[in-house]
């Protein structure tokens, strides 16, 4: 019998007479109780098989079964999984699912890594080969982050069902390695899917040409993939980002008179919002190239990768407003999360 994790087996037999006290709880039949304490422990302790059990009791194997499972539920047998050392982050990654009531969380240690991004990102590939096999479309953002997910996919086995597709336009030459493009055709390349390319800048200089180049069927087409897909796998920016990329793709903004700052909190496909969750109205936001917040809340399962404290109002505000249902994260970042999460709910309190 192979165990997958170091098993404690607790006997808990306390005689008082024809009574036996198991788990706390009274039981009529001390025989009854110590023959499963006999069959427990041929089963856990000397790796009997059920069918060998069932012949030295003379009963069924499908008895043993029942009597073994008995056995559990009265604190006959307990079962301990020492995990610790293998999964050392499982109560983080537990309380973030229950807190921020989300579908999965995984936290990776960064401590001696020389590249954290890397390493998250190798996470990441991990928990996204787990899921391709049954999905069709993967939706995917541009990002240091995402292209390290590519960077790190493996697999023996093809995906060749799984097309993925870019949620935003491209950057330019400047940034064409973390482009969403760049990042689909490096996961198809390694996962052996297919891809799509959206051929069409981060922004334009009005929203009247944006909305003209939306109705061209070349554009039309991918951007409805994104929509319809079932997984998408998201990077987030923090604040700093917004002047940075206004200043390079929309001339004319006015650091001093844009109060864009004061609200922001970080963006999602170069979506920016606010700690609200919710899009801030402005320029870039009405120009942008990409899927806009409520599409990407609208597909099925939405994960969030990240790494570093300096996005974590950007993923507080995206995990209470649920923008993403899912998390790979470091473990840094996702203890201040949960900071910031007792912090506010100690404001409401006081």
């Amino acid at each position: 019998m192979e165990w997958m994790s170091d098993l404690q087996i607790c006997y808990n037999r306390v005689s008082r007479g024809n009574t036996v006290s198991v788990g706390g709880r009274m039981m009529a039949d001390a025989e009854e109780v110590r023959m499963l304490a006999e069959i427990t422990r041929l089963y856990y302790e000397e790796e009997w098989t059920q069918q060998r059990i069932a012949k030295k009791f003379n009963m069924s194997r499908s008895l043993v079964s029942k009597l073994l499972s008995k056995a559990r539920k009265l604190g006959i047998v307990e079962i301990i999984i020492h995990d610790e050392e293998f999964h050392p982050y499982r109560k983080l990654e537990e309380e973030l699912k229950k807190r921020f009531q989300i579908r999965e969380a995984v936290c990776v240690s960064v401590e001696n890594s020389e590249n954290p991004v890397k390493t998250v990102g190798a996470a990441a590939a991990k928990y996204v080969a787990r899921k391709l096999s049954t999905v069709k479309y993967v939706a995917m953002t541009a990002g240091t982050t995402t292209r390290q997910i590519a960077e790190s996919f493996s697999s023996g086995v093809p995906f060749d069902h799984v097309t993925f597709v870019p949620m935003s336009g491209g950057l330019g030459e400047e940034r064409w390695e973390i482009q969403a493009n760049v990042v689909c055709e490096r996961m198809a390349k390694n996962s052996g899917g297919n891809s799509l390319q959206l051929h069409a800048p981060i922004v334009l200089d009005s929203y009247e040409a944006k909305e003209m180049l939306l109705k061209q069927h070349f554009i039309k087409s991918v951007m409805e993939k994104a929509r319809n897909a079932e997984l998408a796998v998201v990077g987030l920016g923090s604040s700093p980002q917004y002047f940075e990329l206004t200043e390079s793709y929309l001339h004319g903004i006015n650091r001093e008179k844009d109060d864009i700052s004061r609200r922001l909190v970080g963006d999602i496909s170069y979506n920016y919002f606010d700690k609200e969750g919710e899009l801030i109205d402005c320029k870039w936001n009405r120009q942008l190239i990409s899927l806009n917040i409520e599409e990407i809340k609208r597909i099925p399962e939405v994960i969030a990768v990240t790494e570093g404290t300096e996005k974590a109002a950007s993923l507080y505000a995206a995990l209470k407003h649920k923008i993403v249902d899912g998390l790979v994260t470091d473990v840094h970042s996702a203890r201040e999360l949960i900071e910031m999460d007792r912090r506010r709910l100690m404001g409401k309190e006081n």
